[in-house]
């Protein structure tokens, strides 16, 4: 009886893991703002845009208009800009992420091929990094040729403000400065809505990678 137990117990703590694995593949890793944090250096100061303070993770909606001139961040070079000041004449593909998660790993290594097909459509990319020390992301990011243009938050404002609970998660600007695309970090599905935002016959956008929200 004993041992039919301890199988039991097995075989239900194996189901438990495997649910978790299919969920961290599903919706990617949980965002710096949900997930515990250790406090950062005192040596390093928080660079983070101010964001609307009513805007927070889960919003049914957001005011991307406002925010595309409010989320002011810096790039590897020490460059603030807003984010409206990075858009392309087509709109702007903005990827959320971090150095420590896997998927975010894949889609920072995926986006230099996904940028090279939206630039040619007028759309630039960017990966936007969060939640990580400036020391962090400025030794991660020196020592990799991601190919497009980083900016980071080392705080959790700009989390908040997007209302982005995971990474890696894209957001696809359209030209009038609209959300077009905010979801998994599925290339399918990103070429999808720029194919509507541009009004391009479905399939136009083809990319070489698949992306990290399927299962």
């Amino acid at each position: 009886m004993t041992s039919r137990r301890n199988l039991c117990r097995s075989s239900q703590a194996a189901l438990l893991t495997a649910a978790a694995l299919v969920a961290m593949l599903a919706v990617g890793c949980q965002s710096a703002e949900n997930a515990p944090t250790s406090p950062a250096p005192a040596a390093v100061s928080p660079v983070t845009d101010p964001g609307p303070a009513a805007a927070t993770p889960g919003a049914a909606a957001i005011n991307a208009s406002k925010l595309l001139d409010e989320t002011r961040l810096p790039d590897l070079k020490g460059a603030a800009r807003s984010l409206r000041d990075r858009m392309g004449p087509k709109g702007l593909l903005v990827v959320f992420v971090d150095t420590n998660c896997p998927f975010s790993a894949t889609a920072i290594r995926e986006m230099s091929s996904v940028a090279s097909v939206l630039a040619k459509y007028e759309i630039p990319s960017l990966l936007l990094n969060v939640g990580e020390p400036q020391a962090t992301v400025e030794r991660f990011y020196g020592q990799r040729q991601v190919g497009l243009p980083v900016i980071y938050d080392t705080g959790k404002t700009t989390l908040k403000a997007w209302a982005v609970t995971s990474t890696p998660t894209p957001i696809l600007i359209d030209s009038a400065g609209a959300v077009a695309y905010r979801g998994n970090a599925v290339w399918a599905d990103v070429g999808a809505a720029a194919e509507k935002s541009l009004k391009l016959p479905a399939g136009s956008l083809k990319f070489t990678v698949k992306g990290t929200g399927f299962v």
